[in-house]
């Protein structure tokens, strides 16, 4: 091989590892009707390639294993009146979907994983009762009650490096949508004190008053695996993203509306050595031919 050949073919092995190395950030899962009902999609963290996964059915609670491997979340059915939801695992493109249990009635659910990806935890919020939180393998068997307050943070946004938390208020007092971002291990969110504090994000569209007539929405965002940035849904029914520091506000929806974003959980490190690794030795084949 020449010389020109191979600097051609080192060119291309490169640039499989920047393509690679691109792909770190993972996919978002999400919940859109934008074909009529409520189902479960996944896009790229830049919004491109929206894929979606299921097919007509009422779905909420998208939530990723901890090795970003498989997607759990929630279907509402109805029977003779009565809504009942049932947990469903899928793999992250997918396919393999394996329903896991049925929850009967439940004002809302929220789900959660095992730090193993073993088992999912979610919560029943009843009236007038309160939460249960219940563990139950992949396979459905033996749901057992667990305390709460010991399994992962169901509403509170904690990054993939354990060290923060964030919220999005919408519209606070002033009209201004806010990021709030604190320590995992400092004083609560709430109450918010009386002087507004957080970051601005002047870019959101004007959400408008909701519609129960408070002034303030919260969201709780996700977090990219890198922990720079994170993705939100906003009232109107869009998905943004933007990094920790207020900066680079993007729609990723393209105006066709989402909510519940989940980022995949990936190690961008692991995904970029292993990327590395194969193009490193394709360059050494090369080169000993």
């Amino acid at each position: 091989m020449n010389y020109r050949s191979l600097l051609i073919a080192c060119l291309a092995t490169l640039g499989l590892a920047v393509a690679g190395w691109g792909q770190a950030d993972g996919k978002i899962a999400f919940i859109s009707d934008r074909e009529g009902h409520n189902d479960l999609w996944i896009m790229n963290a830049d919004g491109r390639d929206p894929v979606k996964l299921t097919e007509g059915l009422s779905c909420i609670s998208p939530t990723w294993s901890p090795d970003g491997t498989k997607i759990s979340y929630i279907s509402h059915t109805s029977d003779n009146g009565e809504t009942n939801s049932e947990i469903w695992v899928m793999d992250a493109d997918g396919s393999n979907p394996q329903q896991v249990i049925d929850v009967p009635g439940g004002e809302w659910i929220f789900l959660s994983w095992s730090e193993d990806g073993s088992s999912i935890y979610y919560s029943v919020s009843e009236p007038n009762r309160g939460d249960d939180t219940f563990a139950v393998a992949l396979d459905g068997s033996d749901p057992i009650l667990v305390d709460g307050k010991e399994v992962p943070h169901f509403l509170a946004s904690r990054s993939p490096d354990g060290t923060k938390e964030a919220i999005v208020v919408l519209l606070d007092e002033e009209g201004h949508a806010r990021l709030y971002i604190r320590d995992a291990d400092g004083p609560p969110f709430f109450p918010l004190p009386s002087e507004p504090w957080g970051i601005p994000l002047p870019d959101l569209p004007d959400q408008g008053t909701p519609l129960l007539g408070s002034l303030i929405t919260f969201k709780y965002p996700t977090w990219s695996p890198s922990s720079m940035r994170i993705a939100f849904s906003s009232r109107d029914g869009l998905i943004w993203a933007v990094d920790i520091d207020g900066s680079n506000l993007v729609e990723l929806t393209n105006g066709l509306g989402g909510r519940q974003p989940a980022w995949q959980p990936v190690v961008p490190s692991a995904t970029a050595t292993s990327v590395e690794s194969q193009s490193w030795g394709q360059i050494k084949s090369l080169l000993a031919h």
